[in-house]
């Protein structure tokens, strides 16, 4: 009986070590950038899901099956706001956790002029720097750790509104040229079930990519913050989560090719001509090999 719990103990301790030193899987080589003809991209950010589990989903899935799926995109950090930093400014910024932060460095907001960020539950016509009201949770909405962004009462009331907004818009077909969509805490998997994020994404999406002139003006982008799996899972690819980039510039199919948050900056600052901002971004490269071309 010992010997077999000595034995069990060694064989964890060997499969341990495995799975840290084993090295990460192997993708496709990256394939050409096409700039779309897509004026206009619409980027969701949901929670703390594994690339799995949301493949999984009804809506989720279908997107999946028919735009670019990335099969092996990542994650930079295990808390929100590093990773929201890092896909507006192509830098965690040193922030390692979701504290309230007041940065002084370039972000995506300073580099275009037609955005807005729609955060559902945020007090549109407002600058409200409060970190929850309700169910919306300030981590969530990057632009709002930029001193520019918290220092001009004007310029934060012109780009960050409520999701609201967004439907208004999107809806009278005048989105601007970048919108970043942050559902709250309720609707983006963080503290109600997957299936409840997948419900909201459905019920507010299905009708707008049923549009044709939605499909053709815009590049949707959905993906996760990070995933459910933490330091102590041994199994698996820890940070993979799902991604996918959908419209009619895209070539439905699943790249292998390895990307992560910093490359999908730089994708969307090679679409509107924008120069790297940071370290991150400078060192990533736009998403290849998914571009239809058409007129």
């Amino acid at each position: 009986m010992f010997r077999k719990l000595l034995l069990s103990v060694a064989l964890l301790a060997i499969l341990a070590v495995w799975a840290f030193t084993r090295p990460p899987p192997v993708g496709d080589p990256p394939g050409e950038f096409h700039k779309p003809v897509a004026t206009k991209v619409v980027l969701v950010v949901l929670e703390n899901t594994s690339a799995d589990k949301a493949r999984a989903e009804k809506f989720l899935g279908m997107l999946a099956d028919s735009g670019a799926y990335l099969a092996n995109y990542h994650a930079l950090a295990e808390h929100s706001q590093p990773n929201y930093l890092a896909l507006v400014s192509g830098s965690m910024q040193g922030v390692e956790d979701n504290s309230p932060v007041k940065l002084d460095r370039p972000h995506l907001g300073q580099k275009l002029t037609s955005w807005m960020t729609y955060a559902e539950g945020y007090p549109g016509g407002t600058c409200d720097l409060r970190t929850t009201i309700g169910a919306y949770a300030r981590k969530h909405v990057p632009f709002l750790s930029f001193a520019d962004v918290q220092d001009n009462q004007d310029f934060c009331r012109a780009h960050i509104a409520g999701f609201d907004e967004f439907l208004i818009a999107a809806r009278a077909h005048a989105l601007p040229r970048f919108s970043l969509v942050i559902p709250n805490l309720d609707h983006d998997a963080h503290n109600k079930p997957l299936r409840d994020a997948n419900a909201w994404l459905e019920r507010n999406f299905a009708g707008l990519i049923a549009d044709p002139e939605f499909r053709r003006d815009v590049l949707l982008i959905v993906t996760f913050d990070e995933s459910d799996r933490k330091w102590w899972h041994f199994w698996g690819d820890r940070d993979r989560v799902f991604a996918v980039l959908w419209g009619e510039d895209v070539i439905p199919g699943e790249v292998r090719s390895r990307y992560d948050h910093y490359d999908l900056l730089r994708t969307i600052e090679a679409i509107f001509d924008v120069a790297p901002m940071a370290t991150g971004d400078a060192k990533a490269r736009p998403i290849g090999g998914i571009w239809r071309e058409r007129r």
